[in-house]
């Protein structure tokens, strides 16, 4: 129940998630995909102060990042091999959270092209895509270190490779449960194809326990991947730390139940259906028939509604 609680507090889930890890990043991530359907059914605005933080913390790790690849081009400009060494003993816990972290990136992008897609409206995919964007730069960047760069072992870059088919994989699994509602978020998944097929095998399980089981089963399953696959030691846990909160300020008070767990989205429908039934029986007890904005044809044709006017 601890754990439960905490994701509804931005603030609490960052201390109990300290240090950091990448592998926690992905976990977000994998927590956003799993409800992304619940979240775009309602169709929620995201506050402007989330996606202010957002790009800020997503500009200031990237920075961050530069300069790490920056140490690498120095180290290799100066033709020093045991500098290469060095920089690669220090550094390669950065270049496995480059990889790693690009999967909240792609599934926050997706997350609001769906939204977007569902509003007709452009305020927040032109910031979360540009972050993508630039993430890709900086995981270019990390693949050409792997495949051309100097003073690191074979073991290093398998190691590495390994990891990022991993991710990817990964990734699409998560972008395809995400497009069951909305098929737009499918263009920030690597493969579009493989994104399809998960869709198509997440529509299958139907929206009861089997879906819920086969979910939580990937999302452990990831975790446990990732875990082996990466060091231990956290690369930037203060930057992953305030990205992460971020992310959670998205997630609006009303996605959440009482107990701060994220709602289904059978729960949303719902809530969302009981709202508006509500909304209609007020406006039908009303003193003026033209404040009934809400009520459809057949509920303002009833004879109960007109008795009232003509009886």
């Amino acid at each position: 129940m601890r754990h439960a609680i905490a994701w509804h507090d931005p603030l609490r889930v960052t201390r109990i998630l300290a240090p950091m890890h990448c592998v926690l990043i992905a976990d977000l991530a994998a927590l956003v995909s799993q409800h992304g359907p619940a979240i775009l059914y309602r169709r929620s605005t995201v506050p402007p102060q989330a996606m202010t933080q957002y790009w800020t913390s997503s500009r200031n790790r990237f920075e961050l990042w530069h300069q790490t690849m920056a140490r690498y081009r120095g180290a290799e400009q100066s033709g020093d091999y045991l500098a290469l060494r060095r920089w690669w003993r220090d550094h390669v816990v950065v270049l496995e959270e480059v990889l790693v972290t690009e999967m909240l990136t792609r599934v926050v992008a997706a997350l609001a092209a769906g939204m977007e897609a569902e509003s007709e409206a452009d305020e927040i995919s032109p910031i979360t895509h540009a972050v993508h964007l630039t993430h890709l730069e900086a995981r270019n960047r990390v693949q050409q270190i792997m495949l051309f760069g100097r003073g690191n072992s074979v073991q290093d870059a398998v190691r590495l490779n390994r990891l990022r088919k991993g991710v990817e994989r990964w990734t699409d699994a998560m972008i395809g449960r995400m497009s069951v509602r909305s098929t737009r978020t499918i263009q920030y998944a690597n493969d579009r194809s493989r994104a399809a097929e998960y869709a198509k095998e997440t529509r299958l399980f139907g929206a009861g326990p089997a879906r819920n089981t086969a979910t939580l089963l990937m999302n452990a399953a990831m975790h446990d991947t990732l875990r082996r696959r990466t060091t231990k030691a956290a690369a930037l846990p203060e930057a992953n730390r305030a990205v992460a909160k971020s992310v959670m300020l998205m997630l609006r008070p009303d996605l959440f139940d009482s107990v701060g767990i994220l709602k289904s989205l059978w729960v949303h429908r719902l809530q969302i259906g009981t709202e508006r039934t509500d909304r209609v029986l007020d406006e039908l007890g009303a003193a003026d028939i033209n404040k009934a904005a809400t009520a459809d044809g057949m509920d303002m044709t009833h004879d109960s509604y007109f008795e009232r006017w003509y009886l």
